[in-house]
């Protein structure tokens, strides 16, 4: 073979093996990408790539180790036959990569070239950057999250702030009224059919329900509670006992007033007196519009006056959130959860309602409400 075909031949040769490392390189990045996969699966999805830029890929395996993660090849042997290129992060060591060979190879050149080595470490060194990324963004998730709940908590704290200072409550009335509060879980009981009312409530964030109990586990719900609202007002003068009990629907913040501080307060400050007689005396009509419902209506004609309620009065759009099961639609129905889970059924057949996994949402409202209106 002339020196002009061996100087070409070798010239391909360092070709090919350029061509397996950029294809090498490129295919790491895209599986170091996918930044939402566990580093356990990346590290799997890598011992299929990185063997293909070596001289003897059909023998060559790999074994990752990442702090007391390792992840290796089945059938890898420990010979002598290695290289190893460490993991790092911030210039701290964690963890490293081993190739090896696992039978004997005969080459003039060298078992590995100088390369092969360099792109191990090119490969290490990309790694260890996927690592710090992945942390990076676990903890900027991580403020954003504390960032955002801080956020909503201010804004829903300005905005009772606002709502009570629209009531004519004083600072320091308004600072009576928020001393307690108390965080309930969800499904949690925020008071009970004649204990002793020594608290008005109010919710500041969540959702909770007003029922009488009844017998066998049945009971009647008369009221889905919303921030920002007033719980208990009715327990005030007479016996001063809850005359219903109530639970929450998701987890929820409530103010706990002092009986005897609201009552002074009504005393001393007509305009609070006056606001919260004329939300007593709204609340009382819309009792007496769902009993005249329940009493005069079909069932459908029910269910459809429940969803209009729902929809309009307590989530104020189109869909009511899945925080409000089927069984409480049927109570505040004054119906069986089977009749109401059927009635329901017949509504998504007609595709007057849609049922998903946020809930269920209102379609055809123009229909809904001729269905509520005939009764």
């Amino acid at each position: 073979m002339s020196n002009d075909n061996k100087n070409l031949k070798l010239i391909k040769e360092d070709l090919n093996k350029r061509n397996k490392e950029i294809d090498c390189i490129y295919k790491v990045d895209e599986i170091l990408k996918k930044f939402d996969n566990p580093i356990e699966e990346i590290f799997k999805l890598l011992l299929k790539i990185i063997p293909q830029a070596w001289r003897f890929p059909e023998i060559c395996k790999i074994r990752i180790n990442y702090n007391s993660l390792i992840v290796s090849d089945e059938n890898l042997v420990e010979t002598d036959l290695k290289q190893i290129a460490p993991i790092s992060t911030e210039d701290q060591a964690v963890g490293e990569i081993q190739l090896y060979y696992i039978k004997t190879v005969k080459s003039e050149k060298g078992i590995f070239s100088i390369e092969e080595q360099k792109l191990l470490n090119t490969i290490a060194e990309k790694i260890g950057n996927f690592i710090l990324y992945k942390k990076l963004r676990k903890s900027i998730t991580k403020i954003d999250k504390e960032k955002k709940l801080n956020f909503e908590e201010q804004n829903t704290s300005e905005k009772l702030l606002n709502w009570l200072k629209s009531l004519k409550l004083s600072n320091d009335e308004i600072s009576q009224f928020t001393r307690i509060k108390i965080n309930f879980r969800k499904n949690e009981t925020i008071c009970k059919q004649g204990a002793i009312a020594s608290y008005i409530m109010i919710l500041e964030e969540g959702l909770t329900k007003n029922f009488l109990e009844g017998n066998h586990d049945k009971g009647v719900n008369f009221k889905i509670v919303k921030p920002f609202d007033f719980i208990g007002l009715s327990s005030m003068f007479g016996d001063k006992r809850y005359h219903f009990s109530g639970s929450t629907l998701v987890a929820s913040k409530i103010f706990l007033i002092d009986a005897e501080v609201f009552l002074n307060t009504i005393k001393n400050n007509y305009e609070f007196a006056k606001i919260v007689m004329n939300w007593y005396c709204s609340t009382i009509n819309d009792h007496l519009q769902r009993l005249s419902c329940i009493a005069n209506k079909q069932a459908l004609g029910r269910i459809a006056e429940i969803l209009i309620y729902l929809t309009n009065d307590v989530f104020e759009n189109s869909t009511i959130d899945q925080s409000i099961s089927r069984k409480d639609i049927a109570e505040l129905a004054g119906m069986s959860t089977e009749s109401a889970v059927r009635i329901l059924s017949e509504l998504k057949n007609d595709k007057i309602i849609k049922i998903t996994k946020s809930g269920i949402e209102i379609t055809n409202p123009k229909l809904l409400n001729s269905i509520s209106l005939a009764g």
